[in-house]
């Protein structure tokens, strides 16, 4: 399977989930804390299950992709 069909399945079951209320609703901008990579507990749940289904660097390059450059 190409790259970007694995990338296509991603972004497609993320979208089945959204759309089936797997995820936690949007906060409304006033509550929301700016600056940070998650507001409450359950957006840490969410983000640990959203990067266990990414690939790191390895299997990017392994896969002909160019990983994200060093943070």
């Amino acid at each position: 399977m190409k790259p970007e069909d694995k990338q296509e399945q991603y972004v497609n079951k993320q979208i089945r989930d959204a759309r089936s209320g797997e995820f936690p609703e949007h906060k409304d901008i006033a509550e929301a804390e700016n600056g940070s990579m998650v507001n409450d507990m359950e957006d840490l749940v969410q983000l640990g299950e959203d990067m266990e289904g990414m690939a790191t660097n390895r299997e990017d390059k392994k896969d002909g992709l160019k990983p994200d450059p060093g943070q």
